[in-house]
């Protein structure tokens, strides 16, 4: 599994270098043909999944097998609702909403889901997550 993300502001890029796999930013990606991508995005004027996502999803949503979004709780509603539309539109599981470059729990959560897929797959060989 590898990391995708999307960050304006660079909190979304740390919370991503925090899970400990090989990462690019969602305008570098170049796909492979075994690529399976955690996306770690953000949220965009007031709840929308920001256009490189929606572009990103577009043309590779198959490939995604979980999404965690970045957010501020004081937007109330609108806090993280990209990870919540993404889920809804594109059919991807939504592992976590986040603040700022995520805290310790959330990225153990993010570490557990990672775990349990590669469980999942029967598969020994990946990086230390």
């Amino acid at each position: 599994m590898i990391i995708v993300f999307d960050s304006l502001t660079g909190q979304a890029k740390k919370f991503a270098k925090k899970l400990n796999l090989s990462s690019y930013d969602i305008s570098q990606y170049r796909p492979t043909a075994e690529d399976e991508i955690l996306l770690v995005t953000r949220t965009f004027n007031f709840g929308e999944i920001p256009e490189p996502t929606k572009n990103f999803l577009d043309s590779h949503a198959n490939r995604v097998k979980g999404v965690c979004v970045s957010g501020n709780r004081n937007w109330g509603q609108n806090y993280g609702a990209a990870g919540d539309k993404i889920a809804q539109i594109y059919d991807i599981p939504l592992i976590i909403k986040f603040e700022a470059s995520g805290f310790d729990r959330d990225v153990s959560v993010v570490k557990n889901w990672i775990k349990n897929q590669i469980n999942i797959k029967g598969e020994q060989n990946y990086v230390n997550v």
